[in-house]
C-alpha cells in the first residue's frame, strides 16, 4: 500500500470534513475523523549548569567539588592529573585569570570533583564546565573561603544585547567612583568575561572587556556609566568588539569580576566574582 506523507494526510483529512459536513442532515453535526501517530520534535537537551561548588582541605592543597546538572559523561580526557582539559577550566583573578592546571578525579552528569587544587584563600575563582553534547558551557564564580571585609556581589542583571549589553552589578564593599566613570575604556577594578557559543574554537571562546591585565588582555572596552559602593553599571562594548570571535550570543556563560575601587593590586588579589547566563 502507497504510504502518504503527513501533509497528505492532513489535506485528506480536511477534504473528508468537508464531505461529511455536507452529507449530514440539516441541523446535524458532523464527525471529524481522529488522528493519532504525528510525533513533535522533543524538547532541547538542557544546557548545563553548575549550581554550587564545595570546598574543603587547606596548606596542602584545596579540594573542590562541582554539583550541578547536565555536565553530560564524562570526556575521554578525564580524569586527569596536573593537567588543563578544554571541558572544565579553573580560573583564578588573583593570578590575572591564567587556567590552573588541575586534577580531575570523577565525572558524573551532576558532579566534578577536583582535589588538591593550588589556590588560596580569598582568591575569586571562575569556573567553565562545557558540555560537547550541546555545545555550550555553564559558569560558577565565587570566592575561595576568605575573611571579611571584601567586595561581595549579591546580583547581576542583563538588559539589552550585542554591543549595547547592559550590566548591573549589585553589591557591597566596591568603595567609590574610580576615575573611568562616564568613560568607554579599560579598568583594573571590572572585567566581563563571556565564553562564546557560537565561536569555532573547540569548548567555546573565552574573552574579557574592560580588565587588562599582562595575561588577560583582550582589547575589548567597556562603558562606566555609574560606580557606588554597592551598584556597578556598566553599558556598552567599544574597541575590538567583534573581533577574534570576541562578541556575545544569547545563552552565552558569562562571569562578572569585580575588585575594590581602592584596589591596588592591579587584578591579582582582593577581587570577588559571580557567574550566569545571558538571555536567550
Amino acid at each position: 500500500m502507497r504510504q502518504l506523507q503527513p501533509s497528505a494526510i492532513l489535506s485528506a483529512a480536511c477534504c473528508a470534513a468537508v464531505m461529511l459536513a455536507a452529507a449530514a442532515p440539516a441541523g446535524a453535526a458532523p464527525t471529524l475523523p481522529r488522528f493519532g501517530g504525528i510525533v513533535f520534535p522533543g524538547k532541547a537537551e538542557p544546557l548545563p549548569k553548575i549550581d554550587n561548588v564545595e570546598f574543603s582541605g587547606g596548606s596542602a592543597g584545596i579540594n573542590v567539588t562541582l554539583n550541578g546538572s547536565n555536565f553530560g559523561t564524562a570526556p575521554v580526557d578525564v580524569p586527569c592529573n596536573q593537567c588543563t582539559p578544554i571541558e572544565v577550566q579553573v580560573l583564578d583573578l588573583a593570578v590575572e585569570g591564567v587556567p590552573e592546571v588541575i586534577n580531575v578525579a570523577s565525572w558524573t552528569n551532576t558532579s566534578i570533583s577536583l582535589p588538591n587544587l593550588t589556590v588560596n584563600p580569598g582568591d575569586a575563582l571562575e569556573i567553565d564546565v562545557y558540555s560537547d553534547s550541546v555545545g555550550n558551557a555553564g559558569a560558577w564564580g565565587g570566592v575561595v573561603p576568605r575573611e571579611k571585609g571584601l567586595p561581595k556581589i549579591t546580583s547581576i542583571k542583563i538588559s539589552g544585547s550585542g554591543a549595547a549589553l547592559t550590566v548591573t552589578v549589585n553589591g557591597s564593599g566596591f568603595g567609590s567612583a574610580p576615575s573611568g566613570v562616564g568613560q568607554n575604556g579599560n579598568s583594573p577594578f571590572f572585567v566581563f568575561s563571556d565564553v562564546n557559543n557560537a565561536s569555532t574554537g573547540t569548548g567555546g571562546e573565552r574573552w574579557n572587556a574592560g580588565f587588562c591585565g599582562s595575561y588577560e588582555c583582550d582589547g575589548v572596552t567597556m562603558g562606566y556609566v555609574s560606580w557606588s559602593d554597592t551598584q556597578i553599571v556598566m553599558s556598552g562594548f567599544g574597541s575590538s568588539y567583534g573581533s577574534n570571535n570576541w562578541f556575545v550570543n544569547p545563552s552565552d556563560a558569562f562571569c562578572v569580576g569585580v575588585w575594590p575601587s581602592t584596589s591596588t593590586s592591579d587584578g591579582t588579589t582582593g577581587g570577588t566574582a559571580k557567574c550566569g547566563r545571558l538571555p536567550k
